[in-house]
C-alpha cells in the first residue's frame, strides 16, 4: 500500500490530540486491558509518532465486521518501551463530525 497523505496525517494527529474524539473497538479495549495500557497512553504515542515523522502506512480492512473495503492506517510506535503495531480509520459521526477509532494496539511480532 502507500503512505498517508500529509493532510490524513495531519487529521490522525489532531484527533488523536483529543482522546475524546477517539473511540475504541471491542479488540482495541480488549487489547487495551491486556497490555495494561490505557487509550491515552496510545492516543499520546500516536501525536509523538507523527510529530517524529514516522511512517504511517495506508491499508484497507479484510476482517473488520460492517467495515471490509475501508481505508485504514498502521503504525507502529513504542509504547512503554515496547513496539506495537495500531491500526486506526478516521470516521465520520453524524454529518460532518470526524473520528479516530483505533481498530487494534497489540505488540508487533
Amino acid at each position: 500500500m502507500t503512505e498517508a497523505t500529509d493532510d490524513e496525517r495531519k487529521q490522525i494527529h489532531l484527533l488523536a490530540s483529543e482522546p475524546e474524539s477517539v473511540n475504541l473497538s471491542r479488540q482495541a479495549q480488549s487489547d487495551l486491558l491486556s497490555y495494561g495500557l490505557t487509550k491515552a497512553d496510545v492516543c499520546d504515542e500516536i501525536v509523538t509518532w507523527i510529530d517524529a515523522g514516522e511512517r504511517v502506512k495506508v491499508t484497507v480492512l479484510h476482517s473488520y465486521t460492517g467495515l471490509v473495503g475501508q481505508k485504514a492506517f498502521e503504525l507502529k510506535p513504542r509504547i512503554e518501551g515496547r513496539i506495537y503495531y495500531v491500526k486506526v480509520m478516521i470516521q465520520i459521526s453524524g454529518d460532518t463530525e470526524e473520528l479516530l477509532l483505533i481498530i487494534s494496539t497489540h505488540l508487533n511480532h
